[in-house]
Parts: C-alpha cells; sequence; structure tokens
C-alpha cells in the first residue's frame, strides 16, 4: 500500500521506524499485540521520536484509533491507515517539533562557524538537487541520526540546518540533545543564512 503524505512526514516517520512500511506494520500490530482498545501515533518532545502506543501518557498524539469491542484489530487499522489525512497530521507534527525545540535556535547574527560542527541535514533528495553547503559542512541523513551521532566528539558543539529551518533541523537538534550532545539548529535554515549575505560554499568541495 503506498500512503499518500509529504516527503517530510515519509522522512518523520522513517527517522523513528526505519520505514513508513515498518511504522504501519508497527500500527497495525499493535492492537493485537497490546490487547489495547487503542492504537496512538504520538510524538516524544524530549526525544524528538515519533511512538506507536497504547496510552496517551507521553508524547503528543497526531493519530489516534479507537477500536470498538468485537472489531477486528487488524482489519479495523488497515481501515483507520486508508482514511488517514496526512496533511493534518504533517500539521500538528510541524506544530509539536516547534514547541518541542523552542529555546534550541542559534542566534543567526552570533554564530561562529569556526568553533561548531555544522551538519547538513537536508532531505537526500533536497541535497542532491542544492549546488551550496555551509562553509565547512558535512551532510548527514536526518532519518539516521542515532548513527552518525556517534562520530561527534564529546563536548562538540553543533549547528544543524535544513532547507527553510522547520520540522528537519528542529527536530534533528532534538534527538542530538536526547543523545547528550549540544546542538542547535538554524533558524530559517540555509535559505535564510543565504538571504542574510552569509558565506556559501560549493557542495562539490565539501561534500564527503
Amino acid at each position: 500500500m503506498t500512503l499518500a503524505m509529504t516527503p517530510a512526514m515519509a522522512l518523520a516517520l522513517a527517522g523513528s521506524f526505519g520505514s513508513v512500511a515498518r511504522w504501519r506494520e508497527d500500527f497495525v500490530a499493535l492492537p493485537a499485540r497490546s490487547k489495547a482498545g487503542r492504537v496512538l501515533l504520538s510524538l516524544q518532545p524530549r526525544t524528538g521520536l515519533l511512538v506507536n502506543q497504547a496510552a496517551a501518557d507521553q508524547g503528543v498524539v497526531l493519530l489516534a484509533l479507537e477500536l470498538a469491542e468485537q472489531q477486528d484489530p487488524v482489519a479495523a487499522a488497515q481501515a483507520f491507515i486508508a482514511q488517514i489525512d496526512w496533511d493534518e497530521v504533517y500539521a500538528l507534527y510541524q506544530a509539536a517539533v516547534q514547541d518541542a525545540s523552542e529555546g534550541f535556535a542559534a542566534d543567526l547574527a552570533q554564530l561562529d562557524l569556526g568553533r561548531q560542527v555544522v551538519v547538513d541535514v537536508r532531505r537526500d533528495a533536497m541535497f542532491e538537487q542544492a549546488q551550496t553547503m555551509l562553509p565547512g559542512a558535512h551532510w548527514r541523513d536526518p532519518a539516521q541520526v542515532a548513527d552518525w551521532a556517534t562520530e561527534l566528539q564529546p563536548g562538540a558543539e553543533v549547528l544543524v540546518y535544513c532547507v527553510y529551518g522547520h520540522e528537519v533541523g528542529r527536530v534533528t537538534a532534538v534527538k542530538l540533545r536526547a543523545l547528550g550532545i549540544k546542538a542547535s539548529y538554524l533558524p530559517g535554515g540555509i535559505d535564510a543564512w543565504a538571504a542574510a549575505g552569509k558565506p556559501l560554499q560549493n557542495k562539490q568541495d565539501l561534500e564527503q
């Protein structure tokens, strides 16, 4: 089944579950596995991760399936997924990430790239089309934060940026902070950086 959602929402699910397909499998299986009468997709503000759960005691709820008695849980979950308004879910996700990342924005006017590790976390499709990067930046997959975070030196100050400083850069900073890394995101992303007349370098000279 192909689910109609924005690439950014698909990235968010992939970043927490490995892929959209794996999220779907887990969501469908959860009611039978937990014997619960509900299934929720929630964002955990502290970690920046999306989780499927049966109770609403953790995180910001983005989706909620309530099961009726005697209802087949697998069939009900499959039917529910087919009717999801992913634009609405994405809007809720953006708002939740914005709240979770409050206070993690870098000060564009005061940034000193020479003392920070600069990480480009634009979606891979966006990065492939791009021609420029911030000076000294390295691209890393925003869906694999836990993997590449191990490359960062303890105590390093990290600046992450995406295209516009929306949820991709913000949630990456949240995830890094949950891993004990002092990270901030670039408000407005590389778009605001360029608009402010800040220096850029050719991508081919920087990417590794």
